[in-house]
């Protein structure tokens, strides 16, 4: 597991703040819609509780039958102590004078210090009403007070029954209810920050140790490190859906990266054999991948497991197009290869002659011909093969001498020129990759040419004692400072798109055996390629 600076708040902390919100807001929300609904509850149930209590009180046979009875007083104070609901108990005659009082609060009981009842309350009860809750007025500084009407036995009002509650009870009231929440919110943080520690570790674990953010950063940056590799990468889920493709996979495929994301293998790769893998548990490696055939391409297909469940593929594709035309350079076999076609269409040729003078008779003009070009040939590869002792460097030459004669060019072997086999100055294949390279591109120079102007390209090889001289001049168009000075750069050419690789093999392979290469050109009169190798201290 890694440690991680403060920088941004752990996973531990981000779980717990929103628990901690959400628990907050929801404690709030409870408060407010329980406060408001138990204070309607509680106001309702005070009401009725004043009301009712008031109306018993009214009925009592102490107080219809004498209001100025010496036992009013004590029957007051022992209804408001019994009933813990009542803080203030008082009666009142007819006209609204206080009789009787009690406070349970301060256990005062002198009726004198209540003020008579308003002219409003009084008129309400005359009026025939029986019941009244009033908060406008209310003794002693009660807030909620009710009022019943004392009727005698003969039904006349003699009086009037009041209980009351002080607001210091409402108060209580409220305060028990936000201390219940406080509680509640205070073993709902308990109960929250466990569960956001449980939680975060459990995070944490599935995200291998790391923070949200950190394993973010170092998700994107190996998606960035997969996504600028060569090889390309294809993955697939148990579904045969697509799951991930990189920039090089979509270029080998050619399928749009983002599009294919989520699609089913077989509609973006018909051809695809990577399900295979998931079917045989087994990987499979350097697969040579027919389908693709505008890139040379090799691929690598593994089932990927998961508890011992088969849960998807991934497929590394190589791009071997680029190598595979560079180990050919390398090696000199294009060359050599190139050589064998010359040889094969010029003995194509001559044998249409022969078949056609055949045909028309002319069998002594045949013969003829078969022995001229017989005597030409034969002295031709006489010529190179007294001089170059080296079979391949001389099958090269001669084929290079076919490929001018079909491209109308003079070729020449200097009569001075002369290698050894196993020449210990350059080996054999160096030799093809330096000669093969230097001659064609001698070639493409002349190709240009205007009709009616010499075409030579001349080769001279000069082993001696103490080092090897290779020169290859054409009579081409030549070239200019600013060409001379690039030439030898990777990817340069004046030839067009897929050149410019073989003179820097050609440079590459001297300095890998201590020779050098100098140019010498000239607009309009040609090109010289020298090259010299020294004796190896």
């Amino acid at each position: 597991m890694q440690n991680h600076t403060n920088a941004s708040p752990t996973i531990y902390n981000q779980v717990r703040n929103v628990l901690l919100l959400g628990i907050v807001i929801t404690l709030l929300l409870s408060l407010v819609a329980s406060f408001l609904l138990n204070l309607m509850s509680e106001n309702r149930s005070r009401d009725q509780t004043l009301e009712s209590s008031a109306q018993v009180a009214a009925n009592m046979p102490l107080l219809t039958e004498d209001l100025y009875a010496p036992e009013t007083t004590e029957y007051i104070r022992r209804t408001v102590q019994n009933v813990p609901s009542i803080d203030v108990f008082a009666v009142y005659d007819r006209e609204g004078t206080p009789i009787a009082f009690y406070d349970l609060a301060t256990g005062q009981d002198d009726a004198t210090a209540l003020a008579s009842l308003s002219q409003d309350i009084v008129d309400w009860f005359l009026a025939g009403n029986a019941t009244l809750i009033y908060n406008g007025e209310a003794p002693a500084g009660a807030d909620r007070c009710a009022y019943a009407a004392i009727y005698a036995d003969d039904g006349t009002l003699i009086g009037y029954a009041m209980t009351g509650i002080y607001i210091r009870s409402i108060r209580a009231t409220m305060v028990r209810m936000v201390l219940f929440h406080l509680l509640a919110g205070v073993a709902a943080w308990a109960a929250g920050s466990f569960l956001s520690l449980r939680l975060s570790r459990k995070i944490k674990d599935n995200l291998l140790g790391y923070e949200p953010d950190a394993f973010r950063r170092l998700f994107l940056q190996r998606m960035d490190i997969l996504d600028s590799l060569e090889e390309g990468l294809l993955a697939i889920d148990e579904d045969q859906r697509v799951t991930y493709l990189n920039r090089a996979a979509s270029e080998i495929l050619q399928i749009d990266q983002s599009g294919a994301l989520g699609k089913l293998l077989k509609d973006v790769y018909p051809h695809s054999t990577i399900p295979r893998v998931m079917q045989t548990g087994k990987p499979e490696y350097n697969i040579s991948l027919e389908s693709i055939t505008h890139v040379s391409v090799l691929s690598d297909r593994i089932p990927l497991w998961r508890e011992g469940k088969i849960e998807g593929a991934v497929a590394i594709f190589r791009n071997r197009t680029e190598v595979t035309k560079l180990a050919q350079d390398l090696t000199g076999i294009q060359h050599i290869v190139e050589a064998l076609r010359t040889y094969t269409h010029e003995f194509t040729n001559k044998l249409h002659v022969i078949l056609g003078l055949i045909q028309l008779g002319e069998n002594q003009r045949a013969e003829e011909y078969i022995l001229r070009i017989t005597a030409s040939r034969a002295q031709s590869i006489d010529y190179i093969r007294e001089r170059i002792q080296d079979p391949t460097v001389a099958a090269l030459l001669v084929g290079k001498a076919y490929r001018a004669a079909e491209l109308d060019i003079r070729f020449t072997l200097t009569p001075a020129s002369t290698l050894h086999g196993d020449n210990p100055y350059l080996p054999a294949m160096g030799m093809i990759t330096v000669l093969g390279n230097l001659i064609e591109n001698a070639f493409d120079a002349l190709l240009g040419a205007p009709p009616g102007e010499a075409s030579e390209v001349t080769v001279s090889i000069r082993e001696g004692q103490h080092g090897l001289v290779i020169s290859v001049d054409d009579t081409g168009p030549g070239m200019t400072e600013e060409v001379r000075a690039h030439i030898f750069d990777k990817g340069f050419s004046t030839k067009g798109d897929s050149r410019g690789t073989g003179l820097s093999l050609v440079q590459d392979t001297l300095a890998a055996y201590g020779g050098t290469i100098r140019v010498e050109s000239e607009p309009g009169v040609g090109t010289s390629f020298i090259i010299t190798l020294d004796d190896q201290p």
